[in-house]
């Protein structure tokens, strides 16, 4: 802290002088410099910066030594297999994983609110967390090129792809570290949960690098960087919601992502090929959901000013707040805007059927069916471990209907059992597509639809006419 208020100090009395180049210019973010420094300067990134330089020193020279014996292709696979496993480790796990401390080393310090009095906003002081860590990343990176070129003169190596590889392997990094940065705001079992899945993503990774003997790319290109930037972003902005203050609106630049990725998966489905859409599909329209769930749990946000941004737009920005600003109701409306683009998209690649009707009302009905449960606990603090709940129930309900039409001899019909509950008879649609079976559910996701809609449509509306007061469409005493 001492460090960010001498840095902001030193900023303005030395406001408009040349920098003199032997420390941090004074246009950089006072809580990047403060990572920085806090960063290098820390045992774990010294030894894993020495261990990582001797763990390179012995892989060249074993690779050197190695040259003379067995043919050139295998020694190729199995230096390139150790020489980017270690650079997994190191680049892609180890320095952005450090990012999983740096909310969290300022809530038990006692630093944060410290922090929030300062003129730094949420969004600043997480971003300056995550770029210190990306620098630490670029500095660790620039220090393994001349191995990577040793690696070219040995032969049987194109540099152009390894550093292509190695571009890739940056990104990856700024992503998971984004990751860790979000996951430090939350408690410590879900710090725990999200280490072991990252584990396994990156002793999967591992696995395929010992057998390719290079880093596969499974993205390239501009639409692979989109997509990087995409979850990013979402990731760093979760963080600075959590430690925002409530009159912020953070979900205005969520849901602008959100309809972004739900135009991305339209204009996919409407011009391109049916791989390239599946790609995009899986990619981008993960976020549109999870954004769309996120909007249906958020608890309204109600102050004046953070409504009035929209009212000096006029008419465009009194429609933008009934989208963009804070709040369950808001969110339904997001909700829709983004499932029409989305399906747009899916009917643009799937021709008519009674099982593409089924798939988007079951999949419709399922993403609403939580909320008039939500709304009957308007004390709850939390509202998506609730939400999760109710899903997880229905995902019960699945496996009941599964044993039940599993059983050997069993002659009834169990498609009851599961209509009322969408996810349910939307993961039975998918083992099931039986005509039968698709027109029973196309009428459930459609009647369940209607039926949480009509529950939740007085509230709704209530909270409409809110939001059109805060901001200035509609007056009343």
């Amino acid at each position: 802290m001492a460090v960010m208020t001498t840095h902001a100090a030193t900023n303005d009395a030395g406001a408009g002088q040349p920098w003199r180049g032997d420390d941090f210019p004074d246009w950089l973010s006072p809580m990047l410099v403060r990572e920085l420094r806090q960063g290098i300067q820390s045992g774990a990134f010294f030894w894993t910066f020495l261990l990582l330089q001797a763990a390179l020193v012995l892989h060249a020279a074993f690779t050197v030594l190695g040259s003379s014996a067995g043919s050139e292709r295998d020694l190729i696979r199995i230096s390139g297999g150790f020489f980017w496993a270690i650079l997994v480790i190191t680049v892609g796990l180890v320095i952005p994983l450090r990012g999983l401390q740096a909310v969290a080393h300022e809530r038990v310090g006692n630093n944060l609110d410290l922090v929030r009095l300062t003129r730094l906003s949420a969004t600043r002081i997480v971003v300056g967390k995550w770029a210190a860590i990306v620098a630490q990343v670029l500095l660790v990176t620039a220090a393994i090129l001349p191995y990577l070129v040793l690696r070219y003169f040995m032969g049987g190596v194109n540099v152009v792809e390894e550093l292509s590889r190695l571009r890739w392997l940056v990104v990856a990094a700024a992503v998971v570290a984004a990751l860790a940065v979000y996951a430090s705001t939350r408690p410590q079992r879900e710090r725990v949960g999200l280490m072991a899945l990252l584990g396994l993503g990156g002793w999967g990774t591992l696995m395929g690098v010992a057998a390719r003997g290079s880093l596969p790319t499974l993205v390239g290109g501009w639409s692979g960087l989109g997509v990087a930037a995409v979850y990013g972003t979402l990731f760093l902005d979760a963080a600075a919601a959590s430690i925002a203050p409530a009159s912020e609106n953070r979900g205005f630049w969520k849901r602008l992502v959100g309809l972004g990725c739900a135009a991305a998966v339209a204009a996919a489905g409407l011009l391109g090929t049916r791989s390239d859409f599946l790609v995009v599909a899986l990619l981008v329209g993960l976020p549109v959901l999870f954004l769309v769930v996120g909007s249906l749990c958020e608890r309204p946000v109600r102050f004046r000013r953070l409504h009035a941004a929209f009212a000096r737009g006029g008419v465009v920005g009194r429609l933008a707040a009934v989208v963009l600003t804070p709040g369950w109701a808001t969110g339904l409306v997001f909700a829709a805007v983004a499932g029409c683009l989305t399906a747009v998209g899916f009917l643009a690649q799937a021709a008519p059927s009674a099982f593409v009707a089924a798939c988007i009302s079951l999949t419709v009905a399922a993403v609403v069916f939580p909320l008039p449960l939500l709304l009957l606990l308007p004390r709850l603090k939390e509202r998506q471990p609730l939400y999760v709940a109710v899903q997880a129930f229905c995902l019960v309900i699945f496996g009941v209907d599964a044993f039940l039409h599993g059983m050997p001899g069993a002659a009834w019909n169990t498609r009851a059992v599961v209509a009322p509950f969408p996810l349910a008879g939307l993961l039975r649609l998918l083992v099931d597509d039986a005509p039968g079976t698709c027109g029973t559910l196309v009428v459930a996701g459609l009647v369940v639809l209607v039926i949480v809609l009509g529950l939740v449509a007085r509230p709704w509306w209530r909270e409409m006419r809110e939001t059109w007061r805060l901001v200035g469409a509609e007056t009343r005493p």
